[in-house]
């Protein structure tokens, strides 16, 4: 204490010690009650607000608040539109190639009619109407040479290949109606699919059981009536 205070003497200092001990002991050696319930208030209150404020702590954490987990790499916005892409590049694909009987047929004939409906006009509608056609003489190629026959698929797909030959050659005669410049190269196309449907059709008959080669046949007899005089 001297060494602090070099300009009192030690009499004042044991005097000055006295005194404190003396008032310590009026005012009960310690904080009022009423100091010690505000001082808890405010500790409590302070606590509180840097809980709803996230005030940090030593850690560099918010105090009160558990550390947040660490959140899972998300994909790319473009790594996602690539995935999707392929997807559906994948599921028309599959689509393409189903076949009569198969979950995705049903698809593959609807996206046909759509596209045959949303055709610019009778041209093209022929055009696609001969395609379907073709792709109905493949269907029926590949059932009758599938290990496990359904004659049900078989005659089904033989009607719809009719069906859809008889939509083109009605669309075509709408197009020579309209301009009679498109008459050689409708003639043309007509017959064209009419020779590659008889090979193909033709080359199907010994695979066919009696009630195929009937319905064949009477195909073969209408395209046949479809081909103009050399």
């Amino acid at each position: 204490m001297g060494k602090w205070l070099p300009g009192i003497s030690r009499r004042s200092q044991a005097r000055t010690r006295n005194r404190v001990s003396v008032l310590g002991a009026r005012m009960g050696g310690g904080p009022c009650p009423e100091f010690r319930t505000e001082l808890r208030e405010r500790l409590v209150s302070a606590a509180e607000q840097d809980a709803l404020t996230g005030a940090a702590g030593p850690d560099g954490l918010p105090v009160g608040r558990a550390a947040p987990l660490r959140s899972r790499p998300r994909l790319s916005p473009q790594l996602l539109s690539l995935s999707l892409a392929a997807t559906m590049a994948l599921a028309g694909l599959a689509t393409y190639r189903s076949m009569p009987g198969d979950t995705l047929y049903p698809l593959k004939r609807a996206a046909e009619s759509t596209l045959f409906h949303l055709s610019a006009d009778d041209a093209e509608r022929a055009d696609r109407s001969f395609d379907y056609a073709e792709t109905r003489a493949r269907e029926v190629e590949e059932l009758l040479g599938a290990t496990q026959r359904e004659n049900r698929l078989i005659k089904e797909t033989l009607q719809a290949m009719e069906d859809t030959t008889r939509s083109a050659v009605t669309s075509l005669t709408q197009v020579r109606r309209h301009d009679a410049k498109d008459e050689v190269k409708s003639t043309r196309k007509l017959k064209r699919f009419v020779q590659k449907q008889r090979n193909q059709i033709e080359g199907m008959l010994p695979k066919m059981d009696v009630e195929e080669q009937r319905r064949a046949h009477g195909y073969l007899n209408y395209i046949e009536g479809l081909e103009p005089p050399e």
